[in-house]
């Protein structure tokens, strides 16, 4: 097994730290689900959206937080030169037997019903995970729980074949 690149419990706190940091400098929690709206009003802009005035400034904060977690992944995968692209994990096209095609449909539908989720909760999967779980909330607590149920039940599902063999 390959040791992790950061302790768990050191991982937790500098997420812990980062977390506060944002709370004392921008009075909000850390999120990522308004970007995507945002983003979308920058693409498609709509005459007189009366949505873009409420999450222009949560928008343009999360669209450049998840920039930087995405190049930060990025860099830290390069340095540790585990870095690779690739569409369709080996386990997918030789114990599942699924191409290309199926992998990207899975993942895009995973990442709607993800998304879609969590607008309709009014929230964000990172915001209930993060923010709402430091903060003790019920419902992120909540989300939580039946969060880690459906991903264990989703990787049952998909990967039982593996343990059988």
């Amino acid at each position: 097994m390959e040791k992790p690149i950061i302790n768990w419990f050191w991982a937790g706190v500098l997420l812990a730290l980062i977390n506060l940091i944002v709370f004392i400098t921008e009075q909000r929690p850390i999120g990522a689900s308004t970007a995507f709206p945002y983003l979308g009003n920058l693409i498609f802009p709509v005459i007189n959206n009366e949505y873009l005035p409420e999450i222009e400034k949560a928008g343009r904060w999360e669209l450049w937080f998840l920039a930087g977690g995405f190049l930060g992944a990025v860099i830290t995968s390069v340095l540790t030169k585990t870095f690779r692209f690739t569409l369709t994990p080996v386990y997918w096209e030789r114990k599942l037997k699924l191409g290309r095609k199926q992998r990207i449909i899975f993942a895009f539908l995973g990442g709607f019903l993800l998304i879609f989720g969590a607008r309709m909760a009014g929230g964000c999967t990172s915001g209930h995970m993060f923010s709402g779980g430091m903060q003790l909330a019920v419902s992120s607590l909540l989300f939580g729980i039946f969060a880690f149920a459906g991903g264990l039940l989703a990787a049952h599902l998909i990967y039982r074949r593996r343990y059988t063999e």
